[in-house]
């Protein structure tokens, strides 16, 4: 899986980036506000990643910084909305105020973003406004420094391989006080989901 990029911009358009690195050329699809960040075109640029696989599409969505990509990543679990969507919310409004109205349960300015309706909104803010008050990998967008890195990289291994969320909060947690080694971590982990 490809997880971030880091080259030259060669084109820069308000839905799509098109970074060289290595000699490949991967175009990589945008929110505005990602847009907003980049550089000019020919500038140095980092971008963190998520592959998109469907039965008739492979696609690569690109973010300007890792929060935004977790911000992603929880958006498209919710019923009804789509990477597309996710993208338009994502370059509707900044990143700390979405997701102040999500926490906030803020329907109405939620319903700003194009093609969110009054259902999609509320059922974002009834999936996600729990969630986003203790999910460490958010707490970085309002400037503080983000959770643990060893918890971070273990949550996102085992909801990477299709555990739900809910399921794995709780056994990462009962693996903090200990801290085994994250391969070690992984297997204990998947075993305790197991049963």
């Amino acid at each position: 899986m490809i997880g971030r990029l880091r080259g030259e911009l060669i084109q820069k358009l308000p839905n799509l980036a098109l970074v060289e690195c290595g000699g490949v050329g991967y175009a990589a699809a945008i929110s505005l506000s990602t847009y907003g960040l980049l550089g000019e075109v020919g500038a140095q640029v980092v971008l963190h990643t998520e592959l998109l696989v469907r039965e008739n599409e492979i696609a690569l969505l690109g973010f300007a910084t890792p929060q935004e990509r977790e911000l992603y990543r929880l958006l498209i679990k919710v019923d009804g909305v789509g990477p597309k969507l996710a993208l338009a919310a994502l370059g509707a409004l900044p990143l700390e105020d979405l997701v102040q109205a999500i926490r906030g349960r803020d329907v109405k300015v939620l319903t700003r973003i194009p093609g969110v309706g009054k259902k999609t909104a509320e059922k974002m803010c009834f999936e996600l406004s729990e969630k986003m008050g203790g999910l460490s990998g958010l707490d970085g967008l309002s400037g503080v420094p983000s959770g643990d890195p060893w918890e971070e990289s273990l949550r996102s291994a085992l909801t990477n391989l299709g555990f739900k969320e809910d399921a794995v909060l709780p056994v990462v947690a009962g693996l903090r006080t200990e801290k085994p080694p994250l391969a070690e971590a992984i297997r204990q982990a998947l075993k305790a989901l197991q049963r």
